[in-house]
């Protein structure tokens, strides 16, 4: 539950005179509040002299009040804290309609100045911040490793120019729902060599050019192009190039079908040697032939994400669920299929263990949706293979990969 403003000014002397007993050791702070402000960014760079890592998160609800909200003025009191090395101030989830609007170039430019030692940042909801502000951290913190935007509708093409030279060594780049993106912009990161993590999930103008720069990364591991514009295209690219990726999201991109995933495994690259998790849901025209490209080239896949894949029938699950490569069991340790609608009553029997040959052997967790839970008639049921196997996870509401959040009544914890 988020802490109140002025419950969180309470751990904060009034004047900087007098000392808290953490004011001099604490080195990490991480609030999420209802609101951050000014005031409250101001106590804490004036109590804590020795901050290294700060997060702060809120969520408004509804949008914050102008006279009672986060400015320039606050930055500029972050940027008092020299020695901070990771920093991140975030509003809302993504979508959340409030932002910080009272925030714009000239706060990140004070914040650059002061806080040069950032090696992560993470940044959410300045909507009024354009690419000066941004280009500004990114050129000022020699040490960045970590960078991280998200719903910056003002963010371009333009922030990430020249970033191999401005932060050498960078590792990570999210830019999460930047609707201003384009395929330049993954251009200019395909010459950050030591790029091991690029996310640039809900930026929907990233298209095949930007595909065949990446492609060549030889150190990127992780990469979500959620709702991009790619083709079969630039999936071929992908499949010929040296990136060696563990974890691929391509979901809704929906202009990909079966001889692109033919292309990406099937390619002179590696990616089918390394790959460990792969997310293509929601893309209407995948079916049966991708999910056994995947069986037959994936020597290590062990998640795998197939909801919405309205295409998906039992054959192409039973070739998934076999042993290839010698171990015993299949590699799959996830797998979702909610809102796979064709599949047919019975399919359950697929996971049961009394199948001859037994399929999905080292299966720990099955997403399956309501619209599975709600059928009747089916057999085996859900209540009969979690009795006979009891390592296994059947989660009926259609949450993400793993369910982290086990609330519901449906989810068996392993």
């Amino acid at each position: 539950m988020p802490v109140a403003n002025w419950q969180a000014k309470k751990l904060f002397p009034i004047s900087p005179s007098l000392k808290t007993p953490f004011s001099d050791s604490l080195e990490s702070l991480s609030l999420v509040l209802d609101i951050i402000t000014d005031e409250l960014v101001t106590f804490i760079t004036r109590s804590l002299s020795n901050l290294l890592e700060l997060c702060l998160e809120d969520n408004p609800g509804s949008e914050a009040d102008l006279d009672n909200d986060l400015t320039n003025i606050g930055l500029q009191a972050l940027g008092l804290c020299q020695n901070l090395t990771h920093l991140s101030l975030t509003r809302g989830k993504q979508g959340c309609s409030s932002t910080f609007r009272r925030v714009n170039d000239f706060g990140l430019l004070m914040l650059a100045e002061g806080c040069k030692q950032l090696q992560t940042i993470r940044l959410g909801g300045f909507s009024k911040v354009r690419d000066a502000g941004y280009a500004a951290l990114l050129h000022s913190c020699k040490d960045l490793r970590k960078f991280e935007v998200s719903t910056a509708s003002c963010l371009s093409d333009l922030t990430c120019l020249d970033l191999d030279e401005a932060a050498t060594k960078i590792t990570e780049v999210r830019l999460l729902s930047c609707g201003l993106l384009t395929s330049e912009t993954a251009i200019s990161l395909s010459s950050c060599t030591n790029l091991e993590v690029l996310d640039l999930s809900g930026c929907r103008s990233i298209a095949d050019s930007g595909l065949s720069s990446i492609s060549q990364l030889s150190k990127l591991t992780l990469l979500d192009l959620a709702g991009a514009d790619i083709t079969d295209a630039g999936l071929s690219a992908l499949g010929n190039g040296s990136c060696p990726i563990s974890s691929l999201c391509l979901r809704s991109c929906r202009r990909i079908t079966n001889n692109g995933i033919a292309s990406l495994l099937c390619g002179s690259g590696t990616i089918n040697k390394t790959l460990v998790a792969f997310d293509i849901g929601n893309v209407p025209r995948i079916s049966g032939r991708a999910v056994t490209l995947i069986a037959k080239n994936c020597e290590r896949i062990s998640s795998l994400c197939l909801r919405n894949c309205v295409l998906i029938t039992d054959p192409c699950l039973e070739t998934l669920g076999l042993d290839r490569h010698g171990s015993g069991k299949s590699t799959l340790r996830m797998i979702d299929l909610s809102y796979c609608t064709r599949l047919s009553r019975n399919f359950l029997r697929l996971f049961d263990p009394l199948v001859d040959p037994p399929l999905f052997r080292g299966l720990r967790w099955l997403g399956v949706g309501k619209n599975v839970l709600e059928r009747r008639g089916g057999s085996p049921t859900v209540a009969e293979i979690l009795e006979r196997k009891p390592g296994l996870t059947i989660c009926g509401s259609n949450c993400e990969m793993g369910c982290r959040n086990q609330c519901h009544p449906d989810v068996r914890t392993l």
